[in-house]
């Protein structure tokens, strides 16, 4: 005579853990939720809005000057060549450090990154 355990060898309870499959799944979808909310950040994040400033004396080319932006940012000013000078924000978006320009390696840095 057959008895329940002969037709259901595996218990409810050792059903319900967690085996490989199951868990190469759930560590998939995760995977791909933070890609996709990095992806997301990284969008907001890496639109440069113009700042509008005011110099109140001239830069060389190569020097930079922390101004005031007309929304009352701190923007950081940079002249390229003589005809182009730049200014962007000087608060990181990803961890709010104030960024430096690096006139030696031509870019801007952030401290907290070393990027």
């Amino acid at each position: 005579m057959l008895t329940d355990k002969d037709l259901f060898p595996i218990a409810e309870r050792a059903e319900r853990r967690l085996d490989r499959r199951r868990f190469l799944g759930v560590a998939g979808c995760a995977a791909l939720l933070v890609a996709a909310g990095e992806w997301a950040a990284g969008r907001d994040a890496a639109i440069a809005t113009p700042l509008d400033i005011a110099l109140d004396a001239p830069l060389a080319v190569g020097q930079a000057r922390a101004v005031l932006a007309a929304d009352g940012r701190e923007a950081l000013a940079v002249r390229l060549d003589d005809a182009s000078v730049v200014a962007f924000e000087r608060r990181c978006p990803h961890l709010g450090c104030p960024v430096v320009w690096a006139a030696e390696r031509d870019r801007f840095e952030c401290p907290c990154h070393h990027a």
